[in-house]
């Protein structure tokens, strides 16, 4: 399978367990957090729209569900929507591909 122009190699998909999500740093310098629900990989930005922190040491509190570590905010990794504050805006995604036992990650959607 071939990956799209754009997207950059993240990860090794055995590298991303199921309900841990990963933080890292692409090569083009972008900070990402990927996040694995089965077969499928969610990618948003590495940072919590409320004070900038980190967000992928956070814990998945139900499927696709991430909570950031710092100040509790809650939001959709499928779509980066905030679900639950202090944080009033969403998480940046990015659309993720999966090749040869890699995980790709194209541009930043949002």
């Amino acid at each position: 399978m071939s990956v799209p122009d754009g997207f950059v190699r993240a990860a090794a998909l055995r590298e991303i367990d199921a309900g841990l999500p990963l933080g890292v740093v692409m090569t083009d310098g972008r900070r990402v957090c990927l996040v694995r629900d089965g077969d499928t990989v969610h990618a948003v930005d590495d940072r919590c729209p409320h004070r900038d922190f980190a967000i992928s040491g956070g814990d998945l509190v139900e499927p696709c569900v991430l909570e950031c570590p710092w100040h509790g905010a809650r939001f959709d990794v499928r779509t980066g929507a905030v679900l639950s504050g202090p944080s009033t805006d969403d998480l940046g995604t990015y659309p993720v591909q999966v090749a040869d036992g890699d995980v790709f990650v194209g541009p930043r959607r949002t």
